[in-house]
């Protein structure tokens, strides 16, 4: 290969790092917020480095002045916070979350604001997002003080409104136990998926050597009875020799979950009992019932055929699923409770095959 393509290709590559490293700037910019409503961080050279530790221990209130004084201060801190998105992206969302917790709880925005939605629009923030931001802050507060591995933790704000239920109840204790928590609950799954592997690839290495000895064994025409020995505990030990050492696993959003729900701090996702749950299913099944009414498919038919056709083919699709699961739950009834007396009579047409039925229909159509 020339050195000109060499240099080529190189180009390319750092053309398309420097395009990410640009769009990492602008991560902050909430997409829910109209184009013209955005505020886009200028940018800021030579700013002096500030930790993150510095950084955590930020307090809105130490910002004194009048209303609108506030509001200045806060939205060039915001700047110059912005600037440096590209590595601190969760600090610029700690503060963010702070200052409008501040704005919100002081009304200081009303100086040149109708509502807090009009101020949080200006800085780029949906009412949604604002107020998740809020919720988030205090605790994206400790992950900078606390986490040395910040990206493990990304999108932070969705991890740490996860941890909000054990900061409420415990501050930065709860949010703590939490962490160490899910820590160990990924390092365990880390570790459960590197031994499943690590016996993957045992028993492929003896089914190899297995069928290479089948092999040989025909090549010197000798009959081959051996049988292929199965995985051993030393096996996997050896094979997980082999691998990398597990220095770190990340935090994820599931390990924070069950963490916090195993320490009591999240209520576990209730699930419907099965009655409510079958009865939730006929309502549904209503609902599609009214959606496919004659007057519906005809209004679509005269707009797009061919999507009233695919509609209602999906449709099907769905209705004959639900069918075989109906026929699973009577076969299951059938087994488990055979003293249940079973007012349903059979009705011979269901044993009919869908082509049968669809024949007769047009039979009788044509005859009619």
């Amino acid at each position: 290969m020339s050195n000109k393509l060499v240099k080529a290709g190189d180009a390319r590559v750092e053309e398309e790092r420097r395009s990410k490293l640009t769009k990492a700037a602008d991560a902050h910019i909430d997409p829910a917020v109209p184009a013209e409503r955005q505020h886009v961080p200028i940018t800021v050279a030579g700013l002096p480095d500030v930790s993150n530790a510095e950084m955590a221990a930020f307090d809105p209130r130490d910002i004194k002045g009048t209303p609108a004084e506030r509001i200045q201060q806060f939205d060039a801190l915001l700047e110059k916070e912005g600037a440096r998105a590209v590595r601190f992206k969760v600090r610029y969302d700690m503060v963010l979350g702070l200052v409008l917790a501040e704005v919100n709880e002081t009304e200081i925005y009303t100086s040149e604001y109708q509502t807090f939605e009009e101020y949080a629009q200006s800085r780029g923030v949906s009412r949604p997002r604002a107020y998740a931001l809020m919720d988030a802050a205090p605790v994206l507060r400790i992950l900078l003080s606390s986490i040395e591995d910040i990206p493990t933790l990304r999108p932070a704000v969705s991890q740490a409104l996860r941890l909000v239920d054990s900061f409420k109840q415990d501050q930065e204790t709860g949010v703590r136990l939490v962490l160490d928590r899910a820590a160990e609950m990924a390092r365990e799954a880390a570790e459960v998926d590197a031994r499943q592997k690590a016996r993957r690839a045992a028993e492929k290495a003896k089914a190899v050597a297995h069928a290479a000895a089948q092999r040989e064994a025909r090549a010197r025409g000798e009959e081959f009875t051996a049988a292929l020995k199965s995985v051993t505990e030393e096996d996997i030990a050896a094979e997980l020799a082999q691998q990398p050492a597990l220095k770190h696993a990340p935090i994820t959003a599931a390990s924070i979950e069950a963490a916090s729900i195993e320490l009591g701090y999240t209520e576990p996702p209730a699930k419907p009992e099965p009655a409510t749950a079958l009865a939730n299913a006929t309502t549904f099944l209503g609902a599609a019932y009214k959606a496919v009414a004659p007057r519906t498919v005809e209004a679509l038919v005269k707009e797009d055929p061919e999507q009233a056709r695919k509609l209602l083919d999906a449709a099907e699709a769905e209705l004959r699923k639900i069918e075989r699961r109906i026929n699973d739950g009577r076969r299951a009834i059938d087994k488990t409770a055979l003293a249940v007396p079973n007012p349903r009579v059979k009705d011979p047409a269901e044993d009919v095959l869908d082509a049968e039925t669809i024949e007769g229909a047009d039979a009788e159509s044509v005859g009619a």
